[in-house]
């Protein structure tokens, strides 16, 4: 095919690490997907991934987004994979509903971004993630909680749908105390939420704010079970996480339980010598499945019908989630997840070695030894 011009799908990165960099397996998972895809015949040409990695909010701005999502445009991408964080998608939206040329698929939570041009992946949800936390928060005999959120668009907008939550579950919230989203000394908030002695600190926001808690509370002498949002799945990313994150529940996508997701890892340790378990490879493989599909289907080859493309998925099983969980959009739909189990909770341990599964929506998981 060496005479055939590559699809081109845009990746915009939005968040980086300390390093600059980026999730190590995020490209190679989406590689994988389009060798599959190539090698079964189900699309025609090759696919070149063009990524433009920034650091938007909330570390670095919105300018750096919306510069990268203009030059994916200009660099000929099909579909974009991106932005990743709900700040950089509410604002980025209206330019990409403007120009009404190229699909994005993001994996930010917040529904206010969506639009006919903006699909939704999202790694959680902020009207979603509460319901299942606090859920999960009275399964565990939980009546009352002190509500730590982030002081910025994603925790106010998590504040809301969390004290909604909260009451719906039984759950009396004693305190709500607002957090910096970046890093600081967490005494005065956590000696505030211990004031009413709750029966459980839940934190709502992007994450950042959660470095030190654990810190404060030992400080303070109290360490109360601890929920937390998505967030939770920076525990993933590095040993330094999951200390920051030891003895917490979280809301996470990865469950290895679910058939489609290690399959998938068999495949990609075959490929590449390692077997990454976590979240965000199998989220690699959901995603590329979708963009590649529309991409293989779209008549004739451009952005709009890839858009039309994304509508017609339907019903494909997903490697993220517990079993069962499935993806689909349509004319009017743009959250792309069917499932009550799209999200699960999970435990890091309290050395901070290894998560664990805890829980779903629907109930607690029973463990055969509990560590």
């Amino acid at each position: 095919m060496a005479d055939v011009t590559p699809a081109r799908i845009g990746l915009l990165i939005d968040y980086l690490d300390e390093d600059g960099g980026f999730d190590e397996n995020i490209l190679p998972a989406l590689q994988l997907v389009a060798d599959e895809y190539l090698e079964r015949g189900i699309l025609e040409r090759p696919i070149e991934f063009v990524v433009r990695a920034v650091q938007g909010l909330p570390k670095g701005s919105f300018r750096a987004v919306r510069a990268a999502f203009d030059e994916l445009v200009e660099q000929d991408a099909l579909v974009i994979f991106g932005p990743w964080v709900s700040e950089n998608g509410v604002a980025l939206r209206r330019y990409v509903e403007e120009l009404a040329q190229v699909p994005i698929i993001t994996m930010a939570a917040s529904e206010s971004m969506l639009g006919e041009w903006v699909f939704g992946l999202p790694a959680g949800s902020m009207e979603e993630e509460p319901i299942i936390m606090a859920a999960v928060a009275a399964l565990d005999g939980c009546r009352s909680v002190g509500l730590a959120f982030e002081d910025s668009l994603i925790g106010r907008e998590y504040l809301r749908t969390t004290r909604g939550a909260c009451r719906d579950a039984g759950l009396t919230i004693t305190a709500e105390v607002a957090i910096p989203q970046l890093e600081r000394d967490k005494r005065t908030t956590v000696s505030v939420l211990a004031a009413e002695k709750p029966d459980a600190i839940m934190h709502v926001g992007f994450g950042l704010g959660l470095i030190g808690m654990n810190a404060a509370l030992a400080d303070v002498g109290w360490m109360p079970p601890r929920y937390t949002t998505t967030a939770f799945e920076f525990a993933a990313t590095a040993p330094w996480w999951r200390d920051q994150l030891a003895g917490w529940i979280g809301l996470d996508q990865y469950d290895e339980r679910n058939p489609t997701g290690q399959a998938f890892l068999d495949r990609f340790e075959q490929s590449y010598g390692r077997r990454p378990e976590y979240f965000f490879p199998l989220y690699g493989y959901d995603v590329g499945r979708l963009m590649m599909t529309a991409i293989a289907t779209a008549r004739p080859l451009t952005g709009p019908a890839v858009k039309e493309a994304l509508e017609r998925v339907k019903m494909m099983p997903a490697a993220t989630g517990a079993p069962g969980t499935r993806m689909r959009f349509g004319k009017f739909i743009r959250h792309g997840w069917v499932g009550s189990e799209f999200l699960v909770a999970r435990r890091v341990l309290p050395d901070a070695s290894a998560t664990v599964l805890h829980a779903t929506i629907e109930g607690r998981i029973v463990r055969s030894t509990a560590p």
